[in-house]
């Protein structure tokens, strides 16, 4: 629609504005034939510089350069214009003008055509550039999202065989040692791996859900190690209302305290979970083992590559001679 108006507009205006043409000094044939000459300069100026944006867009896009690409453009803009609108407007000039030959005419008819086709080239090199621009961000975002979608199912895949073996470690020795108690920490296991494999697809849980699971977590702890842990959580439903947390946080963190200390009845290794200012809190003891625990250290480094993917937000780790802390961001549930 916009070509069907300006065309035949610019066709119009552009002779008489700038004193090319009297229209009173024609015929009606005549003055037919020559707006039918000015339509098709005004059509073959609009439509060329089509063509040269679409052609030489291709050619463009390996100058890295936007100033640079605009540039260009404009100047092969400008020389078309101008050529096209000085060959048939100064055809129709010496062909059918009444006029005689005014090069003053012809110069501003050619100048106005010129800038009235930059200005029009201009206008969609803008709108061309942003839809480019849109698309590019929608396809780095697209891109982005497919990245962080890759990357957390390869962190979770690191998370699940990691607390089977341990689990299956711990079950095989009760077995040997109390097996009533294995039959309890397999009835227990059930339940929290089937939270494992129910949330395994999800990037955030409810907070809830999350301290829930611990508990059962902690339970089959309980089993193994008896008196010589203990686990804190001063929160309450109130507290973890409206919150969400990647799935299986706490219980690495509570599993990396244990791996990471030594501890008895006499000296318990104790845990504790509560909110502050929109972060949780888990602080443990430190008792020192005599001997390293074996280990990559890929526990604290995996938690935060998954906030760091799901929220540009990093974990806070804090230790000194008796305390280890980390302070996990928590989530609104409204903005996830």
């Amino acid at each position: 629609m916009g070509k069907v108006i300006s065309i035949p507009l610019l066709g119009l205006l552009i002779p008489n504005i700038s004193g090319l043409i009297h229209n009173r000094l024609y015929p009606w044939p005549e003055l037919l034939i020559s707006y039918g000459c000015f339509f098709l300069t005004s059509y073959s100026i609009w439509r060329g510089n089509e063509v040269i944006h679409i052609r030489i867009r291709r050619w463009l896009r390996r100058m890295p350069s936007m100033v640079n690409r605009i540039i260009v453009m404009f100047i092969a803009n400008i020389i078309y214009s101008a050529l096209v609108a000085l060959l048939l407007l100064g055809f129709w000039q010496y062909e059918l003008s009444r006029e005689g030959k005014s090069s003053d005419a012809l110069a501003i008819a050619v100048l106005l055509s010129t800038n009235v086709a930059v200005i029009i080239a201009s206008i969609y090199e803008i709108v061309y550039l942003n839809v480019e621009r849109e698309s590019d961000q929608l396809m780095m975002a697209r891109l982005d999202k497919e990245k962080i979608a890759t990357e957390l199912s390869i962190l979770k895949s690191q998370i699940d065989p990691h607390f089977v073996f341990n689990s299956l470690n711990t079950l095989s020795m009760l077995i040997e040692q109390d097996p009533v108690a294995a039959r309890q920490f397999n009835d227990n296991l059930a339940r929290v791996y089937r939270y494992i494999l129910g949330h395994k697809s999800r990037n955030l849980v409810p907070l809830r859900e999350e301290v829930e699971f611990v508990k059962n977590y902690f339970h089959l702890l309980k089993l193994r190690f008896r008196e010589g842990i203990e686990l804190h959580l001063y929160m309450d439903d109130q507290d973890a209302k409206g919150y969400m947390i990647p799935p299986i946080s706490l219980q690495s963190l509570v599993e990396n305290a244990i791996k990471h200390n030594a501890f008895s009845s006499e000296t318990p290794l104790k845990i504790d979970v509560h909110c502050s200012n929109h972060h949780l809190e888990i602080r443990n003891n430190i008792q020192e083992k005599a001997y390293a625990a074996p280990g990559s250290g890929t526990g604290l480094q995996n938690l935060n590559s998954r906030y760091v993917l799901l929220t540009r937000s990093t974990i806070q780790v804090f230790s000194n001679n008796n305390e280890f802390l980390v302070r996990l961001p928590l989530i609104k549930a409204y903005a996830c």
